[in-house]
């Protein structure tokens, strides 16, 4: 979940929403409306323990259309832009005199470096990957304490919103851009098949996951507006560097370029991890795409891992960094709302479904994408056009089965 959103994401809502103690209070609703996706995510994995994340449970509760929708949107919006956002920060993050060009560059031989990495299969490449994360919490951590031990020279004073309809329209566009810094809640779900006991472990560790992370980025955040006003903030990509620079001068900034940039290390490879893992599920489930199945001698299905890095690649080139956040937020909460009814849908009568966390995740939800939709038609267009695209593959594949 730690990745690219949190490092460079408040710069764009404040430019939005020019009221910090607003836009901190939205980090926390985008907590509380993933945690309500969690619990009922956990509550699907109970139900139905397979790989695929939304793309199974969809084709369980509705339909195996919408499944695959689903899976094609996974695969597009919930990985590899995501990746190629992930190692486009890392890039940009990278302490070191480089031109626009060999920065992108730099990202995509990430992309490719780490894509060798998980061909070696999955027990390797998490005994790596842990050690990525605790990199990046630690980071996490270090700017939060700082901030909170560093006495600000001019404190600056949470501000709020006047209420208005132009206010709560840019909040619900805000919290699309948050929802994609929270990406990644219902990540376990995607690769049930291949960890132990997942009936109790998946359940417990995506709302904890979601929880800690919420704490997390609230904090940050807090620090974040503690130090930085919002003219230093408004449009800037990179805000966690402008804190680091507050709180520890030019040391701070080379110390946390290189911090951050390996924080990205860990959100593409995790990425790297899953997202072959939907492809290769869909795949065993439809016969045009059974060549993503396959694996090779280390467990690794490498021809869906190649077809994700070929995707990556092409919007890391091809997209502009704050249209590429906004058409992942729309896609991935149109698909996890769906998701999210579909249980109290198929469900109703059932004892202990988080229903009260559940409906506000749904009614956020709600909220965010039919704002997006009239605000930033274009991002939300080209999703439109995904989902299309995704349907007629679904036909032509379920005629040649």
């Amino acid at each position: 979940m730690v990745g690219t959103g949190i490092y460079t994401t408040s710069g764009f809502l404040v430019a939005d929403l020019p009221a910090t103690g607003g836009v901190l209070m939205l980090w926390m609703l985008g907590g509380l409306a993933a945690l309500g996706g969690a619990l009922a995510y956990a509550a699907l994995a109970k139900r139905y323990p397979r790989s695929g994340g939304e793309y199974h449970f969809l084709s369980k509760l509705y339909h195996p259309a919408l499944g695959f929708l689903a899976g094609v949107v996974s695969i597009i919006a919930g990985f590899s832009a995501p990746i190629a956002a992930s190692a486009y920060a890392f890039s940009q993050y990278l302490p070191l005199p480089l031109s626009d060009f060999q920065r992108l560059m730099a990202a995509a031989l990430l992309i490719l470096l780490l894509s060798g990495l998980h061909m070696l299969g999955l027990a390797r490449a998490a005994r790596i990957q842990n050690v990525f994360v605790l990199v990046k919490i630690g980071l996490l951590l270090t700017l939060i304490l700082g901030g909170l031990l560093v006495v600000p020279a001019s404190p600056q004073e949470l501000t709020c919103p006047r209420p208005s309809f132009s206010t709560l329209s840019a909040a619900a566009t805000g919290l699309i851009f948050i929802s994609y810094a929270y990406s990644g809640w219902n990540a376990a779900a995607y690769i049930m098949s291949e960890v132990p006991r997942a009936t109790e472990i998946v359940p417990r560790a995506i709302p904890a996951g979601t929880l800690t992370v919420m704490v997390l980025y609230s904090a940050f955040n807090y620090v974040l507006f503690r130090h930085l006003s919002i003219n230093e903030l408004s449009g800037k990509v990179e805000v966690g560097r402008l804190l680091a620079q507050k709180l520890w001068g030019d040391k701070g900034d080379l110390w946390l370029g290189w911090g951050i940039s390996l924080a990205m290390v860990s959100s593409v490879s995790a990425m790297l991890m899953i997202s072959p893992r939907v492809l290769s599920v869909m795949g065993e489930d439809y016969p045009p795409l059974r060549v993503f199945s396959r694996r090779n001698a280390f467990g690794a299905p490498v021809r869906a891992l190649l077809l994700i890095v070929s995707l990556a690649l092409a919007v890391l080139f091809l997209a502009a960094f704050d249209a590429i956040l906004n058409y992942i937020g729309f896609l991935l909460s149109l698909f996890a709302g769906l998701t999210v009814l579909g249980l109290f849908l198929r469900h109703t009568r059932e004892k202990n479904l988080p229903w009260d966390m559940g409906l506000f995740f749904l009614g956020l939800t709600t909220w965010m994408v039919i704002n997006n939709f009239l605000n930033r038609p274009w991002e939300s267009l080209v999703g439109l056009a995904t989902i299309l695209g995704g349907l007629l593959l679904y036909v032509l594949f379920r005629r040649r089965s």
